[in-house]
């Protein structure tokens, strides 16, 4: 079982080699993690944007950084279109987020003619998070795409972190399904919810162990879990967490990083091609991580 992030290296150094497409790169962050992708051999990046702005930053941030295409395209909505289309039409291997909205990096993955979708029911945001209080790696989601998830595209959720856990060496994942309290009640949806999964997971409808709803100290922490007198399948020990919706998820994913110290690996599930998506601000590790994570979870092309 990969227990760190640093553990995905071995494992997309089987894929190295493939084109990355990075639109807008013009943060330190993101020049010095696809920098730290290409000298491990994993990455031939194709730079699309204002080729001013992204030999700025090269120059700036990554002195040593020579082999690499720029497609010069001046307008960054468009770029961002174009750096996709890549993508789509063959001509790069997985796509990467660089200084750029997720509104409009995900308005051009969604376009339906020149897009990334797939035969996917629904795209999702899966990230993997390490922090020094947890024993192993955490995987939650949805902190980025799904607004308001009903119970259909929970279990599409559900089923894109229970495929992530399995990539990191977790053949049957315990997922908490994380509302506001243990208590169910019917004038909390995230409870309702979570209490139908959990019955699924009984019944042997789902190859995890699901359980909730749950407040996030329970699926975390032992301890908590035991003061609390929560004695279910997961009590304090879970692999993934399922939000009940995007603000719980972001506000996750945010405090974990800034507030928690925590690296990420993040990026999304039901496209045709790897995605990478970090927040803007993200530290270039997590952005390495990021990479390294979503070559893992490629499909070989036939």
């Amino acid at each position: 079982m990969i227990a760190k992030l640093e553990q995905l290296l071995p494992l997309a150094q089987q894929k190295r080699g493939m084109k990355l497409s990075v639109a807008c790169p013009y943060d330190a962050h993101t020049i010095l993690a696809v920098q730290m992708a290409q000298k491990e051999g994993l990455v031939k990046p194709i730079f699309v944007g204002n080729q001013s702005k992204i030999k700025s930053a090269v120059e700036q941030f990554a002195h040593d950084f020579t082999d690499y295409d720029i497609l010069d395209i001046a307008n960054d909505e468009t770029a961002v279109v174009e750096a996709v289309k890549i993508v789509s039409t063959g001509n790069a291997d997985m796509l990467m987020k660089g200084l750029i909205s997720s509104e409009k990096y995900l308005k051009a993955i969604l376009n339906r003619h020149n897009g990334l979708l797939s035969n996917s029911p629904q795209i999702t945001h899966v990230t993997v998070l390490q922090n020094s209080r947890l024993q192993k790696l955490v995987i939650f989601g949805d902190s980025a795409i799904i607004p308001n998830p009903d119970l259909k595209q929970k279990l599409v959720i559900l089923n894109a972190l229970e495929s992530m856990a399995n990539v990191l060496g977790i053949a049957k994942p315990k997922i908490s399904i994380i509302a506001a309290t243990e208590l169910i009640s019917p004038a909390i949806d995230a409870g309702v919810d979570a209490a139908i999964i959990s019955k699924m997971s009984d019944r042997g409808q789902l190859n995890c162990i699901a359980d909730g709803p749950m407040s996030i100290d329970i699926a975390i922490d032992p301890e908590t879990a035991n003061i609390k007198g929560i004695n279910g399948p997961i009590k304090g020990d879970a692999d993934c967490l399922l939000f009940p919706n995007i603000e719980a998820g972001n506000a996750f994913y945010k405090s974990a990083t800034k507030l928690g110290g925590s690296e990420i690996a993040g990026c999304l599930s039901g496209t045709k091609s790897p995605v990478v998506m970090t927040s803007r601000a993200d530290s270039t590790l997590s952005k390495f991580y990021s990479i390294l994570i979503a070559m893992v979870t490629s499909v070989p092309k036939r």
